[in-house]
């Protein structure tokens, strides 16, 4: 089967960047000191932490837009003291009032269900006001006008404790699996916290090859949800930290069939790749399954660089400019004898 370290390079290939994890501490250490310091509501503050991806150390490298900027998206837990009583829509007006500071502070591009969005030259942050409920927290809906609960300090304990349980592997397999999405994308969900619960489900534990584990993880979900979609059922998957809550439950029932007909066909890919006795052939099939970054065999390496050379070598010669056997006549510019 294909080596284990080359799993490992493309792994080191959709790491976030240094740059990238630089400008995203200098995004978000700017937007918590700037509301630190706002009149009107810094008396609000509680505490504050970061929550999502990269806070549980499962995000990859972000896209690049369509003028080339590289801007990797954090979110930001704000922890205040306002109470159910207040209304979410003014919570939310608040924080973003905060945010903007009368027209000084950051441009806000929107007001979410349940966050604030700001989209800097340095990173895309949702800032996210919630109020502590017990060991755990309440975030505010605007359109529903009640506070729900939420976890983000569990989110983060239970994906360090699985990737405990893997012996350091879940994150990996986390990022690969988020790395397929990307290249073989069926639509906005499911994405984030809703691919990682599907790996700690169905990724084999013990499986030390990230090929073989992904592989299977593939073949599992594919076992446990395909007869239901096509049925046009969609699974109850709980939140592993809020008691009661699916984390599916954004996930429309197209969406959710759409993703499992990728898994269906990927699957067989991923498969394929592992089976095969022949190294590029087995490559071929990775690099359907995970794109163009997944590393290429010497063979494989070396037939490019051939294939260049030939080209190189077929138009040699072939210049389109064509010049005249006779010496050109000069010419005089106009107004000289």
């Amino acid at each position: 089967m294909v080596p284990n370290a080359r799993f490992l390079e493309l792994l080191q290939d959709i790491e976030p960047s240094t740059t990238t994890k630089t400008n995203s501490s200098k995004a978000h250490t700017g937007v918590r000191d700037h509301l630190k310091v706002q009149d009107d509501f810094k008396t609000k503050i509680v505490r504050d932490f970061l929550s999502g991806s990269y806070a549980r150390n499962t995000s990859i490298r972000p896209k690049t837009d369509a003028d080339g900027v590289v801007r990797p998206d954090v979110d930001i837990i704000i922890v205040t003291n306002y109470t159910t009583d207040d209304e979410p829509e003014d919570v939310l007006n608040d924080l973003c009032a905060a945010l903007e500071d009368g027209g000084d502070g950051y441009e806000v591009e929107r007001i979410n269900k349940r966050s604030v969005k700001l989209i800097t030259p340095l990173a895309e942050m949702d800032v996210v006001p919630v109020i502590e409920w017990g060991e755990q927290y309440k975030i505010p809906d605007r359109e529903t006008g009640e506070w729900k609960l939420t976890d983000p300090p569990g989110h983060i304990n239970w994906s360090r404790d699985r990737n405990n349980d893997f012996g350091g592997r879940l994150k990996p397999l986390v990022k690969l699996f988020k790395w397929w999405r990307r290249e073989n994308n069926s639509g906005k969900r499911p994405k984030g916290f809703v691919l990682e619960v599907l790996t700690a489900l169905h990724a084999p534990q013990d499986e030390t090859h990230y090929g073989e584990a992904f592989a299977k993880m593939l073949e599992n979900i594919r076992q446990a949800y395909a007869f239901q979609a096509e049925m046009d059922i969609k699974p109850v998957i709980l939140d592993p930290s809020v008691a009661g809550s699916d984390i599916l439950a954004k996930v429309s029932i197209t969406q959710w069939k759409a993703f499992m007909d990728k898994v269906k066909t990927y699957a067989d890919y991923a498969r394929k790749a592992q089976s095969t006795d022949n190294m590029d052939d087995a490559t071929w099939y990775w690099r359907k399954v995970f794109g163009s970054r997944f590393p290429a065999t010497e063979t494989e390496k070396v037939a490019k660089a051939s294939n260049l050379l030939e080209k190189a070598a077929a138009t040699a010669g072939t210049s389109s400019y064509v010049f005249p056997d006779a010496m050109a006549a000069p010419t005089k510019p106009r107004g000289f004898a």
